[in-house]
Formats: structure tokens, C-alpha cells, sequence
């Protein structure tokens, strides 16, 4: 069992001003460039705006058409109603909120906050695209925070193994993990990993904590068993033999790079005189079995769980480092000026314009009248095969009085579309590959597909319109 550490053995003020600020001003200074994510938080901010069901705004399969992240969608409109923020304002708000929240939750459970943010920059340099992830404005940082606290929790040095206040946090940060982000099934890999590494019963009495907070996060919905058994066949059906072309990037499985094991395998050796049995450590193993899973099953395993769990890992030994550098003669306030500039640099820095990132702008918008008229008539369809029509069309036009075929994940398509959406997605597929859509379309229903600025595509049944800058809108006459 890895050695009890006690996370905080005395403050110190300037130091820790230091690290706060340059933790929590990260997200706003990427907020500073223009970023937008490109994915789902741009579909929260439009929903929380908005006043339709997803039944209203999706065509698929019934039973899947329901909302999966309901505390957070509620936080959301809270702020529209409140404060009268915008979907724009909205996802700012998630970008900022949801970032900070995750660089701040390691702070508790390491000895000094240069660790946990030299662990961050080792593994944001080792792959950009964990950085990239932490800053899409996700409610999954919400679980990631969690399981954070799970992991440095499990490290307090205590006389009581049983601690009544422990158990009611897991208790209820599991009910706000279920309650904000659903997904409540995968709160069980916390207590498998400590399973594994030999700490049964304490796996136990956090099984069971998480269980019943999983049972009052549905409970706040106000339809607990649809919810729950949703979240379950839903993620049946998203995983459930689909081609991996089919499927979202995050759930298919990720090539991914050896260099944050390497790195951390560079650490334990260098903290060696202090390791002991690291085998033991739920967090390194959680890392591991993370990396592992992701790499053969489904990328979100390494993204969503060994990462947070492999960067607290390497903080500790960041820790232990960091004692023999101080005790050596070496000064705090340097040290924190120096990890605050790298943690600044390394996360802020726009490389490849990555913080310029902003897929609205060629999203059309029913507001402008020359744009009206290439989006679907009141009751009509939007048919594309690219998942970036949906979150950029849906923010634009939340309460838009259509549906989309396609929207934030193939799973939630009928079987019938999700064949079509995949055989357009096959190596060189033709346009041809559409025919049963285009069978279907009626003229309140548009087409948008990306392809040659110059040529339409080649698709005389419908009538087609140019938008830049290589999109083309059809419907039919």
C-alpha cells in the first residue's frame, strides 16, 4: 500500500497566490483569442436557450432522445434567465468554469501547487491533444474532477479507515457526477482500480457510495429508471458492434502515445529512494488501465480517466522531488515564478492558431434572410453527414423548426440513417451513397454536404446553392 501523505503541510501565501492566478487566468486567455470548442458545448449553451425537446430536434431513436445531462443543462438556464447570458456568453462560461474547475481540484491532494502544474505541462507537451481536451468545455470535467478528489482522498493519512464525511462527499459527488454528466456506470472503474491494487473493502464502501449517489442523481431528474437504464443501452448501442467509422472519435479506439507512461516511468525512477510498491497505487493504476483501455476499446477511457489519474500520480512524485530540491537550499518563490511561467506558456500559448478555433462562423443563420431560405422550411429536415453541421447550425439557430438527421452522436440515429450516415463516411464513398435520403426529402428539407468550391454535387435530383467557403446546400424543387 503506497505511504499516507498529508496534502498541505503549511501555506505559502505568495507562492500560492502565484499558482491560483495562473491557473485560474489560463481559461480566460484562451477565451481572450476568439476559442470556441467545436463539439458539444456549443449544443449545451443552444439547448439551454432554446425551448424544444430533443425529440423536437433530432430524428432518431426514440428511447434515446432524452436528456442526458440534465444538471448541467439546468445550471445553464439558470444563468440564461438570471443573468440574461447568451449562447455565446454560455459557452464561455462552460470553457472557463469547467477548466478551472479541473486545474483547481488537484491542488487539495499534493504538498505544493508546482507539482500538480508541472505534471500538467509534462503531460500537455508529452500529447497537445489532452490539453486541447480539458479546455472543450465539457461537463465530464465535472467526473474528472471527482474522480481526482477519489484518488487523493484515498492517500490521506488517517487513524479512522472509516470516515463517516469521506463517504458523503463519494456519496454526493457521485450523485452530481450522474445528476450533471450521466455516465454514471463508468464511476464504477474507481472502485475496480482500488479492487485491483488489493484494497477490497475500501473498494466496497466506495461501490456502494457511488451506487446510491448514482440512484439520487436520477432521482433529481424526476424519471430515475429512464434514466438510468437510458444512460445503459444507450452506451450498449453506441458501442454495440458499430464500424469504427461509425462512430464519434472519442469512442473508437485511440492510437495512443507511450511518451505520458514514459514520462511517468522517468519520475518514479528518478523518486526511486521514495517509491514504494507503486503497484499499489490506485491512481498509477488507473493511469495504466486507462492508457490500455483507450488504446484498444475506446479513446475516452485514457482521455476522461488515466489522464487526470496519471497527471495526480506524477504530481506526487513532482512532490518528493521538490523536497529534496528545497532541502538542498533551493528557494520557493523561484520556483513557483518558474512553474507559473511554464504552466502559462505551455497552456496559453496559440499554437496552429488552436485558440482561434471558431466552426460557427460557417454555420448559417436563419436570422439573415439571404440564409433563411437554405435552411429547412418550419417542420423540415436537415440532412448532413458530418456532425460540425449540427453543433454549429444548433448554436446558431436554437430554436430553429427543424430537425437534424445527424446530431452529436451516430448512436442516437434510427438504424436506417445510421447505415447511410456510415456507407457515406467508406474510402472514396460517392455522393451516390445519400440515395435513400434523397428518396425521402421533400421540399421543405434541405442537404448540406462539403465538397468542390467550384462543382456542385453530383446529385441532379435536387437543386443545389453555393456557401462558402466549400459547402453546398440542396434541396429538392
Amino acid at each position: 500500500m503506497p505511504k499516507p501523505v498529508t496534502p498541505v503541510r503549511r501555506l505559502d501565501w505568495p507562492a500560492l497566490g502565484l499558482g491560483l492566478l495562473a491557473l485560474l487566468c489560463t481559461p480566460w486567455r484562451i477565451l481572450a483569442d476568439g476559442y470556441l470548442p467545436p463539439d458539444d458545448a456549443l449544443r449545451h449553451a443552444a439547448f439551454a436557450v432554446g425551448h424544444r425537446s430533443w425529440d423536437q430536434i433530432l430524428v432518431g431513436r426514440p428511447e434515446a432522445l432524452f436528456d442526458q445531462s440534465p444538471g448541467w443543462h439546468a445550471l445553464l438556464r439558470g444563468l440564461h434567465q438570471v443573468l440574461g447570458w447568451d449562447a455565446r456568453a454560455l459557452v464561455g462560461f462552460e470553457v472557463a468554469a469547467l477548466l478551472a474547475l479541473f486545474l483547481v481540484a488537484g491542488l487539495p491532494w499534493v504538498r505544493r501547487w508546482e507539482s500538480w502544474a508541472l505534471s500538467l505541462v509534462l503531460l500537455f507537451l508529452a500529447d497537445p491533444s489532452l490539453l486541447k481536451r480539458v479546455a472543450l468545455g465539457r461537463p465530464f470535467l465535472v467526473t474528472a474532477a471527482f474522480a481526482l478528489c477519489v484518488l487523493g482522498s484515498t492517500r490521506l493519512s488517517t487513524a479512522r479507515p472509516r470516515r463517516s464525511w469521506l463517504h458523503l462527499g463519494w456519496l454526493l459527488g457521485a450523485a452530481l457526477c450522474t445528476w450533471v454528466h450521466g455516465s454514471w456506470y463508468l464511476l464504477l472503474l474507481l472502485p475496480l482500480t482500488l479492487a485491483v491494487v488489493g484494497r477490497l473493502a475500501e473498494a466496497l464502501r466506495l461501490a456502494c457510495c457511488i451506487l446510491a449517489g448514482a440512484v439520487l442523481g436520477a432521482l433529481l431528474t424526476g424519471h430515475p429508471l429512464t434514466f438510468l437504464a437510458g444512460q445503459w443501452l444507450h452506451m450498449a448501442t453506441a458501442l454495440g458492434g458499430a464500424p469504427v467509422r461509425g462512430l464519434a472519435m472519442e469512442l473508437a479506439p485511440g492510437a495512443q502515445a507511450l511518451l505520458p507512461l514514459v514520462l511517468a516511468a522517468l519520475l518514479g525512477l528518478l523518486n526511486r529512494g521514495r517509491l514504494r510498491a507503486p503497484w499499489l497505487d490506485a491512481a498509477l493504476a488507473l493511469g495504466v488501465l486507462g492508457w490500455f483501455l483507450g488504446h484498444v476499446l475506446v479513446w475516452r477511457f485514457f482521455l476522461d480517466w488515466g489522464f487526470p489519474a496519471l497527471a495526480l500520480w506524477m504530481a506526487w512524485q513532482v512532490d518528493d522531488l521538490l523536497d529534496d530540491l528545497l532541502a538542498a537550499g533551493g528557494k520557493r518563490l523561484p520556483l513557483a515564478l518558474l512553474a507559473s511561467a511554464l504552466f502559462t506558456l505551455t497552456t496559453t500559448a496559440n499554437l496552429s492558431g488552436r485558440w482561434n478555433l471558431d466552426v460557427t462562423t460557417r454555420a448559417l443563420d436563419a436570422s439573415w434572410p439571404a440564409q433563411a431560405r437554405l435552411l429547412p422550411d418550419p417542420g423540415g429536415i436537415l440532412y448532413a453527414n458530418s456532425m460540425t453541421v449540427f453543433y454549429g447550425t444548433f448554436f446558431k439557430n436554437p430554436d430553429g423548426p427543424w430537425r437534424y438527421v445527424l446530431g452529436y452522436e451516430p448512436a442516437l440515429m434510427t438504424p436506417a440513417d445510421f447505415q447511410v450516415y456510415q456507407a457515406s463516411l467508406a474510402v472514396n464513398a460517392p455522393f451516390s451513397a445519400l440515395a435513400p435520403w434523397i428518396a425521402r426529402m421533400t421540399p421543405q428539407d434541405r442537404l448540406l454536404l462539403a465538397g468542390n468550391p467550384t462543382v456542385a454535387p453530383n446529385l441532379p435530383a435536387l437543386t443545389w446553392t453555393h456557401v462558402a467557403p466549400d459547402q453546398w446546400v440542396g434541396r429538392k424543387p
